[in-house]
């Protein structure tokens, strides 16, 4: 069933800085909000599928449906990853909306997020505005929320050239997390700084703190994109990254092998996505895993493996992926079903087999009701919904009904 779609007729002429008037704000955000109220009337969203926009919709409302005491974790969490749909599918105006309705620190991680979203495009005004608020938030924030934060505000500092170690605002994230701003200054590092960076990032792998370890080959990782095109810098960062991973847990080097895959494949290099999918898929193979932890790995792989040519060979796993679902289905917690099949139905949409997709979708939004508490049928209703935006999947009438249905109800207890 189709709902009204009302979110953006607050947004129509100029957009201000909102101010939520929700109760049971934590972390100060109430006064940031205020603070630096400004115009961005500059950005836009990209036009988007009715369906698209109402699937946002019905994602966020579901999410702040669950209560903010004493579930404000998973509320905001929720909402969260509605932020990030919106502005993977290049909707900054929405994503802005959105984020002045979260009520407790991860407004400021979301601010953040679209500061670099801002600065990737070129509006440096809505970039600082954003950064601002975010540099305030954290200011109320604490420990590792703070860390979360400054380290975001870091990111964005990185990609517009700058050094957050030179007393940028927002300076002072701990070392694990300081490691993290590294692979945004990797993206666009210059031709003459790939040694600089390499050596930088040897540093940080040396002592071989896990955290650290992992952030610097993510960073390793951009700068394989970065120089994708020459042969020798894009042959030494693969090297380092096997060579430095040692400590990582093997989940940890399929998700590095899938990355590097993407890029090849962004870079229209087939014959090197496949290479670098099968030797995650051999990772993938040598480990016994629970089915919900294997599934949304694989299924990963899956697309990309589709993405690089090998449609058949796609097929036939995401085939095998749904058949291992239903034939270990009781020995999933019925929590994690939803979130097991999901990437099943990612990747037979990603496919072009919307048919099948729908028909996945439908079986998660049904096992996201087996557990009788109103909170993780709307934290999977809410993920299930930015999925099926994401990835193109318009939802039939018999669907709609059925999200609207499970909206509706979700009440006591919670």
């Amino acid at each position: 069933m189709m709902i009204k779609s009302k979110l953006f007729l607050l947004l129509a002429g100029s957009v201000l800085f909102l101010s939520s008037a929700g109760c049971g704000r934590q972390d100060g955000t109430e006064d940031v909000a205020q603070s630096e109220s400004g115009s961005v009337a500059s950005l836009t969203d990209r036009p988007l599928a009715v369906y698209q926009s109402e699937l946002l919709e019905h994602a966020f409302e579901t999410a702040t449906a669950i209560p903010v005491k004493p579930y404000i974790k998973d509320r905001a969490r929720a909402q969260e990853k509605v932020v990030a749909a919106s502005l993977e599918l290049d909707q900054p105006l929405r994503a802005q909306y959105l984020v002045e309705r979260i009520d407790n620190w991860r407004r400021g991680s979301g601010y953040c997020d679209l500061a670099l979203y801002c600065a990737r495009r070129g509006y440096p005004e809505e970039t600082q505005q954003y950064l601002n608020l975010a540099v305030q938030i954290s200011e109320f924030a604490e420990d590792w929320r703070r860390d979360q934060i400054k380290v975001k505000i870091a990111n964005t500092y990185a990609w517009l050239g700058q050094s957050m170690r030179s007393g940028q605002p927002g300076a002072g994230a701990g070392d694990t997390e300081w490691g993290k701003a590294a692979g945004v200054e990797a993206m666009d590092a210059g031709e003459d700084h790939f040694e600089g960076q390499m050596n930088a990032l040897d540093a940080l792998i040396a002592p071989g703190n896990f955290d650290v370890v992992e952030n610097a080959l993510k960073a390793c990782a951009n700068l394989f994109n970065r120089f994708y095109d020459d042969a020798g810098r894009r042959l030494l960062t693969e090297e380092k990254i096997k060579a430095s991973w040692g400590k990582l847990p093997v989940f940890k080097r399929v998700e590095l092998l899938t990355e590097l895959a993407g890029f090849a494949l962004d870079h229209t290099d087939r014959a090197k996505a496949l290479e670098l999918i099968s030797e995650a898929q051999q990772f993938i193979d040598s480990v016994k895993w629970r089915p919900e932890h294997r599934i949304p790995l694989a299924s990963e792989l899956i697309r990309l493996r589709f993405r690089a040519g090998d449609g058949q060979q796609a097929r036939n796993e995401a085939d095998a992926l749904l058949a291992l679902f239903d034939a270990q289905r009781d020995a999933i917690v019925n929590i994690y079903r939803a979130g097991t099949l999901r990437p099943i139905a990612e990747a037979y949409q990603s496919m072009g087999d919307t048919e099948t997709a729908l028909a996945v979708y439908k079986r998660a939004v049904q096992e996201g009701v087996e557990n009788p508490n109103s909170r993780p049928r709307a934290e999977d209703l809410s993920a299930t919904c930015c999925s099926m935006a994401l990835y193109g999947a318009m939802p039939d009438a018999e669907l709609w009904n059925k999200i609207q249905q499970i909206k509706d109800s979700l009440g006591n207890p919670w």
